[in-house]
């Protein structure tokens, strides 16, 4: 009973930090691509995550948000990454494709880690990215109720190509993790400030439209239920200047150590749910999520699909468990 008194009490104080870090930090404007299944695709918003799991690895993941609403967000995402134990490094990178009506993002970064020995049985991991977004916007396919409107007619059809870097950093054991990560630390700008000035109804106008600094925190803790279950609570947030912060909490079980059964919540928009199979060296999972605001009237929800597949960079390594 002390045992499990304990597990308890280090899996509140976990939430309880990510719950105080939540709400004290500032709303912020939603640009990066959301996902369900966060957990399986951490190296996507955090670096520090590269080749920690001690295997190389790809990760492919599908989201089609919004079902059946004209110009929804669609997303795709492709990982992989591979640890240089010897050096206590990881390498890897991610590509990314979202398209939101009248936006596309085309992203490609390389990501880097480092990690030391914190205790007896932690780890924490140091990580870098860079990389290129390659955006694409036409304003004209918007609905608007000025046609002639002289922002649309002069920035409304281009295309850029921004470098951004960002950072993170990965607290972890074999039971739970606690991370934090800024993606991209330069908030580019979309038009050049020379060309950013135009005149507006007599008035002078500046478009000030950039990239933002989008924050990360995301945790979770496994506890053991019996010798076949375990039970997994998460959070994973983002925060970003402009928008409401979102703030995913996840609640899933294991079994067998092959099924995973889950549900997720994300404040003020979604409820949903998620299966994961786990197949020796290969994970798919499968989410969907409903929205509970008034967009629920005009799209049939959420889908996401996952596929992982784990790969042996030395010939006695073991695939490992648990699989954050």
């Amino acid at each position: 009973m002390k045992g499990i008194r304990n597990i308890l009490m280090k899996g509140a104080g976990l939430l309880a930090v990510g719950l105080a870090l939540l709400f004290s930090c500032p709303a912020m404007a939603q640009q990066d691509p959301v996902y369900s299944q966060y957990m399986n695709n951490l190296m996507s918003v955090n670096p520090a995550y590269t080749g920690l799991r001690g295997v190389g690895n790809v990760t492919g993941v599908f989201r089609n948000q919004w079902v059946n609403l004209k110009g929804a967000p669609s997303t795709s995402s492709l990982t992989m990454s591979m640890p240089i134990d010897s050096l206590h490094m990881g390498l890897g990178f991610d590509f990314m494709y979202d398209y939101t009506t009248p936006f596309s993002t085309t992203g490609f970064f390389a990501n880097y880690s480092y990690r030391i020995r914190a205790s007896e049985k932690t780890q924490i991991s140091f990580g870098l990215k860079a990389g290129i977004n390659y955006f694409q916007w036409n304003l004209t396919d918007l609905y608007r109720y000025h046609y002639d409107d002289e922002y649309i007619i002069r920035y409304g059809e281009d295309n850029k190509v921004f470098f951004n870097a960002g950072v993170g950093v990965f607290w972890y054991s074999d039971n739970f993790y606690l991370g934090f990560s800024v993606p991209r630390l330069l908030e580019n700008r979309y038009i050049n400030k020379v060309d950013s000035t135009y005149t507006l109804n007599g008035e002078t106008v500046e478009a000030l439209s950039s990239e933002k600094q989008h924050y990360f925190l995301h945790g979770a803790y496994i506890l053991p239920l019996s010798e076949n279950i375990a039970f997994k609570p998460g959070l994973t947030t983002i925060m970003t200047p402009g928008a409401p912060i979102t703030a995913d909490f996840d609640f899933s079980f294991l079994f067998y150590e092959k099924v995973w059964f889950g549900l997720m919540y994300r404040i003020s928009d979604a409820l949903g749910a998620y299966a994961q199979f786990q197949y020796k060296n290969m994970k798919i999972g499968f989410s969907y999520d409903y929205s509970h605001t008034r967009l629920r009237e005009f799209q049939g929800g959420t889908f996401e699909i996952l596929l992982r597949y784990d790969f042996k960079v030395k010939e006695n390594q073991t695939f490992p468990f648990p699989a954050f």
